[in-house]
């Protein structure tokens, strides 16, 4: 399967706000021309629906590199890292693309042992919910906003398209190329530039990962990066590996093993109204976006 790489880094402080961004919102009046709504329609139909592909739910178990894991002891015999390579971590995943980690210790395990590890347990929790926070407005129903009353123009760019969306935390600009593949997305008054990667499938791009860089905190630069493994289960393309960076603070994998997915039948019927979706959506917000902003202040 080939691989479409744009490079760039991933913002982690505010990036968490727009992972909503581009997600059904508050409904506009809008008049598009004719051949915007073909540009918009063109860049929807490249990307990867999972939504469209009836996706209800994800659950799997969470296995992690603990070599590359921070503030854990490198010695294989610690008590600690014994513990947590003992645990088991549960990612489940909604179709709205809200995500859950769970843990649960051994059984019988020592409440003063798992208070000892309750730390390093919440930053590995935080690792998976924080980039998953992130995932839904590009890897469940692609990156181009399904409602025309989202988008606020469409625009010329230097070898390709600029799309406005009309969202949240807005303007927020889509950069895409003459093959409709998005390049970049800059938001927060150009402080916050992000550049999504793509892996080619039959069913249409597929989000595998994104380079970002924010310059919109007081507290200084925050970059990111994370790069996505993608497995088909039940028919679905679903992220099933992930490789995460934030700064100079971390550079932590963990995998998605032993994964179920659950699939609705998929009818042909007619579009929701918005209101519906945007109802639906306004509960995606009342998400944490909190756990990359405190990875990015991790030493």
């Amino acid at each position: 399967m080939g691989r479409v790489r744009r490079y760039g880094i991933m913002p982690a402080s505010r990036v968490l706000m727009f992972c909503a961004a581009v997600l059904p919102t508050t409904s506009y009046p809008q008049q598009l021309s004719a051949n915007d709504k073909k540009v918009v329609e063109s860049a929807r139909a490249k990307y990867y629906n999972l939504s469209a592909a009836g996706f209800q739910s994800l659950r799997c178990s969470v296995k992690f590199d603990f070599s590359t894991v921070p503030m854990l002891p490198s010695a294989k015999d610690d008590t600690t890292r014994k513990l947590l390579e003992a645990t088991e971590f549960t990612f489940v995943l909604d179709d709205k693309g809200r995500s859950e980690v769970l843990h649960q210790y051994p059984r019988d395990t020592d409440p003063n042992a798992q208070q000892h590890a309750s730390q390093v347990t919440n930053l590995l929790t935080s690792f998976v919910g924080g980039l998953f926070q992130t995932w839904p407005s590009k890897g469940l129903q692609g990156p181009i906003p399904p409602f025309e009353s989202q988008i606020e123009s469409v625009g010329l760019a230097d070898h390709g398209y600029a799309i406005s969306l009309r969202v949240p935390g807005g303007p927020v600009k889509v950069l895409i190329d003459e093959s409709y593949l998005v390049t970049e997305i800059v938001s927060a008054a150009g402080k916050i530039d992000e550049h999504p990667v793509y892996s080619v499938s039959p069913e249409g791009l597929v989000f595998v990962g994104n380079d970002a860089i924010d310059d919109s905190g007081q507290n200084g630069r925050v970059e990111v990066k994370y790069d996505l493994g993608v497995s088909v289960i039940n028919g679905l393309r679903v992220p099933s590996s992930a490789h995460l960076r934030v700064n100079q603070n971390i550079d932590v994998k963990f995998t998605l093993d032993d994964c179920t997915a659950q699939k609705a039948k998929v009818l042909q019927v007619d579009p929701p109204l918005e209101g519906a979706a945007n109802q639906l959506c306004k509960n995606f917000w009342k998400l944490d976006h909190r756990p990359l902003m405190r990875m990015a202040n991790i030493r």
